[in-house]
């Protein structure tokens, strides 16, 4: 195939989060408990960071190839909280303007 072309605009960059969770009711709670600190150890940080440029632990991911070193510095700013807080009028809105496009056309 082509080469293919990183782009990271200076204008700013979007974000994309990982998530874990465990399910209410799960049959394993300690084994998922066990998992779940074993994913926010530094030692997972460590292997996530070798494929992602920030990772939940500061300092921890190496630097990328391809990746600008400004990574962090580039991403829009956010406010976590802000954002949970609006989610449901930010849904709404989102439906309103775009839900008609989301069935399949017949």
């Amino acid at each position: 195939g082509a080469p293919i072309d990183l782009v990271f605009p200076k204008e700013g960059l979007g974000w994309d989060l990982e998530a874990f969770a465990i399910h209410k009711g799960t049959k394993k709670l300690d084994a998922a408990k066990k998992l779940a600190d074993w994913a926010s150890s530094k030692d997972a940080m460590l292997l996530y960071g070798k494929n992602f440029a920030i990772t939940a632990q500061p300092g921890v991911a190496a630097p990328l190839v391809n990746v600008p070193k400004d990574y962090e510095a580039r991403l829009v700013k956010m406010d976590f909280t802000v954002a949970a807080d609006s989610r449901e009028r930010v849904l709404a809105e989102w439906n309103q303007r775009y839900n008609a496009k989301s069935e399949p056309k017949k």
